[in-house]
């Protein structure tokens, strides 16, 4: 009985490893198989968001509202925003980044497409520190230019689903910018210090926005 047992419990495990497979294969035809060309012909908007392998998307991960221009163009406007908060003794700090840019996204047959993007990521944060002597705040802005380039495949289902992957994203500086200040009351810390220490901060932070990334995958509506 323990090993009929044992051999039912395999067959359903190997039946749901079946189906889950066969699933995958048969969503993939459906993907494959789909006018991607002709159904963007017949659309004009498309509303949908990105995550994957990318710094920048990560943190702040855009929404997409993409104008479609017959079956070849697709221009796109990208918005994305995280924030946070936290305080550790006298210490407490806010911080904001923000992910936004024009894109531009040109389909060479079917699904096949390259995207020429122009993307603005700003860092903003604020720390004000307290003890004994005084009351010290630290700002620090980060700012930088990106130009974004990816190669992709990007389908069109019958009844609107949009999915997509950017197999490859190269970012590239146009301009970055960090800039600290330091404002206190009494003699609170090494002030020189730490605004050195925060503007370092923001050229890593600067670095992390304008790298590339690789299978960025896009899911969406276009009507």
């Amino acid at each position: 009985e323990v090993i009929l047992l044992k051999n039912l419990n395999q067959r359903n495990k190997m039946k749901k490893i079946i189906l889950c497979i066969s699933a995958l294969f048969t969503m993939t035809s459906v993907v494959f198989a789909a006018d991607s060309a002709g159904n963007r012909a017949d659309s004009i908007i498309m509303l949908g968001t990105s995550g994957g392998i990318h710094p920048a998307t990560i943190i702040a991960p855009p929404l997409r509202l993409g104008i479609l221009l017959g079956s070849d163009w697709m221009l796109g406007i990208d918005a994305g925003s995280s924030s946070y908060s936290s305080s550790s003794g006298d210490s407490k700090g806010t911080a904001t980044y923000t992910n936004q840019g024009l894109i531009a996204r040109y389909f060479i047959g079917n699904s096949f497409n390259v995207l020429a993007g122009y993307h603005m990521r700003n860092y903003d944060a604020s720390v004000t520190s307290t003890d004994s002597s005084g009351t010290a705040t630290l700002d620090l802005k980060a700012h930088a230019n990106v130009a974004t380039f990816t190669i992709a495949n990007h389908w069109l289902m019958d009844w609107g689903l949009w999915i997509g992957v950017d197999w490859l994203l190269l970012g590239n500086a146009l301009s970055t910018k960090s800039e600290a200040t330091v404002t206190s009351s009494g003699t609170v810390g090494d002030i020189a210090e730490a605004k050195k220490d925060a503007e370092a901060l923001g050229d890593f932070v600067n670095a992390v926005s304008t790298s590339g990334g690789f299978l960025v995958l896009s899911v969406g509506l276009a009507f």
